[in-house]
């Protein structure tokens, strides 16, 4: 009988970049790929809004295309985020940026934010106003966890992706969702000693999840 083939050895061109060929055993290994992290830049410019909170307080990262609110080391009680740094857009307050900032009782974040990351105002114990710009697709983990003074709470129709515990522990008694499409996803609430009202437009996923799971309800138009 004619015995099988050895199949033939990978070239290096044939292989990923990711990944190694040992002859001796004749395996091909592949090694996890991470994304390159992207290189921060001076702005030319620290221009800001009028009125807004000074940057002595607030750090920030600036990037090819954009800004990113990522501290807060200030006293302020309210904070008001500028749209722009320089020339730069602040599209995204950055992961834990406001976490325990405990004396601040509201947050007025610009049309240019885009993006909610991970406990953003986490542990925000006296925080009680704080608007959700209609820019906003995405809000991260945890992002108003134990918010324990935040009564009301609106999410726009143009947020399109929530993460877990956004809400955990948050005292919200009004939880406004304008987008239909948007379904729950574990924000906490159902953890809640008071279940808050969940005001939506009819036929909503949240207001199904909502009567569903014993929840107060109002229709909105």
């Amino acid at each position: 009988t004619q015995e099988p083939e050895e199949p033939a050895s990978p070239t290096e061109s044939e292989l990923p970049e990711n990944a190694s060929y040992d002859p001796d055993s004749n395996t091909v290994y592949i090694f996890p790929t991470t994304e390159t992290p992207e290189e921060t830049i001076t702005p030319d410019s620290l221009e800001i809004d009028a009125g807004a909170t000074s940057l002595d307080v607030l750090q920030y990262e600036v990037f090819e295309d954009r800004a990113v609110i990522t501290d807060f080391t200030g006293t302020d009680t309210d904070i008001i985020v500028t749209s722009h740094i320089g020339s730069y857009p602040v599209t995204e307050i950055g992961h834990y940026a406001f976490e325990a900032a405990w004396d601040v009782t509201s947050i007025t974040l610009p049309d240019s934010v885009t993006t909610i990351s991970e406990q953003a105002f986490a542990d925000c114990e006296s925080l009680s106003s704080v608007n959700i710009p209609e820019n906003v697709t995405f809000i991260g983990r945890g992002a108003f966890s134990n918010c324990i003074s935040l009564a009301e709470l609106t999410i726009p129709a143009s947020v399109t992706d929530t993460q877990e515990e956004m809400l955990t522990g948050c005292a919200v008694q009004d939880l406004y969702i304008l987008n239909p499409q948007l379904g729950y996803n574990s924000w906490g609430l159902e953890d809640a000693e008071t279940k808050c009202t969940i005001h939506a437009l009819p036929g909503s996923k949240i207001l199904a999840w909502a009567e569903e799971n014993g929840f107060p309800t109002e229709e909105i138009s």
